[in-house]
C-alpha cells in the first residue's frame, strides 16, 4: 500500500466514524424525546385519574349523604 492509498483509506475512515457518530448523537436525540414523551403521557394519565377519583368519591359522599336525609 502506497502512501496515496493509505491517505485515501484514512479519510474514508474518518468520514465514516464522522457518519457514525453523527447517527449515534441524532438517536440521542431522538431517545431522550422519546423518553420526555412517555413522561408527559404519564404525567397526564396520573392527574385525570385523580380528577375521577376526585369526582367518585365526591359522588359517593353526595349519595351516602342524600341517604341519610
Amino acid at each position: 500500500m502506497d502512501d496515496w492509498e493509505r491517505e485515501e483509506l484514512l479519510i474514508r475512515m474518518d468520514e465514516r466514524i464522522k457518519t457514525i457518530y453523527n447517527r449515534m448523537d441524532r438517536f440521542e436525540t431522538l431517545f431522550t424525546n422519546h423518553l420526555s414523551h412517555h413522561e408527559d403521557w404519564e404525567n397526564d394519565i396520573k392527574t385525570s385519574l385523580q380528577r375521577w377519583l376526585a369526582v367518585i368519591v365526591t359522588a359517593g359522599g353526595g349519595v351516602s349523604a342524600w341517604g341519610m336525609m
